[in-house]
């Protein structure tokens, strides 16, 4: 399963030198490249750029944006007599009372949402990546055990051959193991386009040319479905995020309070002389719920559908749960059968090998015998790798993402 670049292949034939041997990545390093190669990466990024953009307003000192404001006036249009008036004004918006709080609330809730939600990717990267591991490991050792037994059948071949030519066996028996290897070919080709196509997936998910090597016999988890979980935290931080929107939609019912300063020059005619004075007014807006009750309704509602989102994130979990535990059991129990299968078979084929080569036997039976051997070897082969891999989907069921 090893792929090489050709260039280094080359480089390395041309000079001489042993081809470099590249590291398969760890299980940690193929996961990191195909989060990377996720197309809900920049979800994180947009959530975590949101939640500064409000730490950034919450650490103003302002409301809102400051504004200012210039006039004049004169009355030279109607009687003329020299009146003047100039006024420049700015106001600054304020903070109500527990608005800037709120809006503290609701951007550190969103970073928090921003980081669960990496988490979150990070875990189902995991599941998607360990199947195609293990569908991998089940198509690899198809072709491992579809090239063993080409082999074994070329070899038999061979031998009813050499029997053929001393006249030991018909000239039909050497069809028949023809006949049987070439079958055999057709399974390993059949194998290896098979494993081909799983790797070319492989590599387009993740763009590496190594798979990583799960440790074998990893042990069930012991353990239960908490909070800590990245789907259930992700849901849990998103009711949180809600939340704290929906106190900020409250905390803005009314609007801020504006602070305004004011120099003002006059004169009242053309004799009089100019006059400077400063100002300042304070406006307090009455709050009135009505005018943001849809903001409010609508911040409600989102909430509601947040935690309807958790409760039914833990029953989908806990459904998944106990089918991933059936598939255990079936899995264990196969394992069991398949093995007591594979020993008899080995043990019919080994005595009509015997039998054959002592000629008590004829090839009709000893390739029947090799054939259902084959096929008990694979199925103990892939019902082994089926639960291994079972176990690896109950672990990461749990919320485990293995490094």
């Amino acid at each position: 399963m090893r792929k090489f670049p050709l260039i280094p292949l080359l480089l390395a034939a041309l000079l001489g030198a042993a081809p470099p041997v590249l590291a398969a990545p760890n299980l940690g390093e193929a996961i990191q490249a195909a989060v990377q190669r996720h197309p809900q990466l920049p979800q994180a990024a947009a959530e975590r750029a949101l939640g500064k953009g409000y730490e950034r307003q919450a650490g103003s000192w302002l409301g809102g944006d400051p504004s200012a404001s210039l006039s004049y006036y004169s009355d030279q249009i109607g009687s003329d007599y020299g009146y003047r008036e100039m006024e420049a004004g700015v106001s600054l918006p304020l903070w109500m009372p527990g608005q800037r709080d709120a809006r503290q609330n609701l951007a550190r809730a969103i970073g928090d949402q921003a980081d669960a939600s990496m988490a979150l990717l990070r875990w189902r990267v995991a599941g998607e990546v360990l199947e195609l591991i293990w569908s991998l490991r089940l198509v690899a050792s198809d072709e491992e055990l579809a090239d063993a037994q080409w082999a074994s059948a070329r070899q038999l071949e061979k031998a009813v051959e050499r029997r053929v030519q001393a006249g030991e066996l018909a000239r039909a028996d050497l069809l028949m193991v023809q006949q049987d290897t070439l079958t055999r070919e057709v399974d390993h080709e059949n194998a290896r386009m098979a494993l081909e196509s799983a790797m070319a997936t492989w590599q387009a998910y993740t763009g590496l040319s190594e798979v990583p090597v799960l440790p074998a016999g990893q042990p069930r988890l012991e353990k239960d479905l908490d909070i800590s979980h990245p789907l259930l935290r992700r849901e849990q931080l998103r009711v949180a995020q809600l939340t704290a929107r929906r106190d900020d939609r409250r905390r803005w019912r009314q609007s801020a309070p504006q602070v305004t300063l004011y120099a003002r020059r006059d004169r009242g005619s053309a004799l009089d002389p100019f006059g400077n004075s400063v100002g300042a007014e304070i406006s307090l807006p009455f709050g009135s719920k009505f005018s943001t009750a849809p903001q409010v309704a609508e911040a409600e509602a989102a909430l509601a559908q947040a935690r309807m989102g958790l409760a039914s994130a833990r029953r989908d979990l806990e459904l998944k749960r106990v089918r991933i535990e059936q598939e255990l059991a079936r899995s264990k129990t196969a394992l069991a059968l398949a093995k007591r299968q594979n020993q008899l078979a080995d043990a019919r084929m080994n005595m009509n090998q015997r039998a054959f080569d002592l000629g008590e036997s004829d090839l009709f039976l000893l390739l029947q015998a090799r054939s259902q051997a084959a096929a008990a070897a694979r199925n103990l082969t892939r019902t082994r790798i089926e639960y291994q891999r079972a176990v690896s989907r109950y672990n990461h069921l749990l919320g485990e993402i293995p490094q």
